[in-house]
């Protein structure tokens, strides 16, 4: 058994990252928040309350818990949850063995960058998580995502598609479900990687759309975002993502969806083109099955018939 701590397990991806490894039975799970929580029927992860402005109230608490690994799924998009990530990997090089998810599309995020560097300047053992892009997003209304809901490049409640560059680029979808799985089974590695491979399902935006409009019986009213434009922040708007302008502005959606779908035209979620010959988890595990595209919107939504 291991004690493993999860920063950012209290929602999100970190919740079903938590929840996986509880349901192992194997590891005893806590996750870091803002607020102490005991371990109840309903919830039996309990919530280790945590400063993660002060690196030693952090080893302070990762100490006293008596963790053994510590995963973080904090969210780095802004310059505070980037300072605790950077916190939480000072206090935890005090010896604790770190897993640190990531999209291998982070060459546009400084943080992921920075933070990615001070792992590595660490003597700790550690490895990445490398998921492609979230395949959750795509399962709305049906199934809502562990993670704000937008509408990136599949508008699935308003049957739009903007397709980066050709829509004939490859990207890696990952459900959270399979990541849940594979992290949880990656803490009976004797040796992590540096990183972490877990694949979803491999497929182009035109194969991805095929799929859903087969299980949606409609077909989506489809546009063309030219490289030129994404690299200036032109993107064709979404409707889906009109209600969240009041949550984060407008300009940072906009800026956000223009960096992603530069990297699903230049291949940066496409992880069948980065693991080379790197062993995937999928291949460490095989008995464990990864949740396919088609399925998942099968799920969600019926299939046709």
């Amino acid at each position: 058994m291991v004690k493993v701590t999860v920063a950012g397990g209290s929602n999100g991806l970190g919740r079903v990252i938590a929840r996986a490894i509880a349901a192992t039975g194997k590891h005893e799970v806590s996750v870091l928040s803002r607020q102490a929580r005991e371990a109840t029927s309903e919830n039996p992860i309990p919530a280790l309350a945590v400063d993660y402005t002060d690196p030693e109230n952090i080893a302070d608490v990762l100490r006293s818990n008596g963790t053994e690994v510590v995963i973080s799924t904090i969210g780095i998009l802004f310059e505070d949850t980037h300072k605790s990530q950077m916190n939480l990997i000072g206090a935890a090089e005090g010896g604790y063995p770190c897993q640190l998810p990531g999209l291998e599309g982070y060459k546009g995020n400084k943080y992921k960058i920075e933070a990615a560097k001070r792992l590595q300047s660490t003597s700790m053992e550690s490895t990445r998580f490398m998921i492609g892009f979230l395949m959750d997003y795509y399962g709305a209304p049906a199934e809502e995502p562990p993670v704000l809901p937008l509408a990136v490049v599949l508008d699935m409640e308003n049957n739009k598609a903007a397709f980066p560059g050709t829509g004939d680029d490859k990207v890696t979808l990952t459900h959270s479900e399979t990541i849940g799985k594979f992290v949880a089974a990656s803490l009976d590695l004797e040796e992590w990687p540096k990183k972490s491979w877990i694949i979803g399902d491999t497929l182009t935006w035109r194969e991805a759309l095929g799929f859903v409009e087969n299980a949606r019986r409609i077909r989506f009213d489809v546009h063309f975002d030219s490289i030129d434009d994404l690299k200036a922040s032109k993107i064709t708007e979404l409707p889906g993502n009109t209600p969240k302008y009041e949550l984060v502005g407008k300009p940072f959606i906009d800026g956000m969806m223009s960096l992603w779908s530069l990297g699903f035209a230049w291949g940066w979620y496409d992880l069948t083109s980065y693991k080379k010959s790197e062993k995937t988890l999928n291949e460490m595990f095989p008995d464990l099955e990864a949740l396919k595209f088609k399925d998942f919107v099968a799920r969600c939504f019926g299939e046709a018939k």
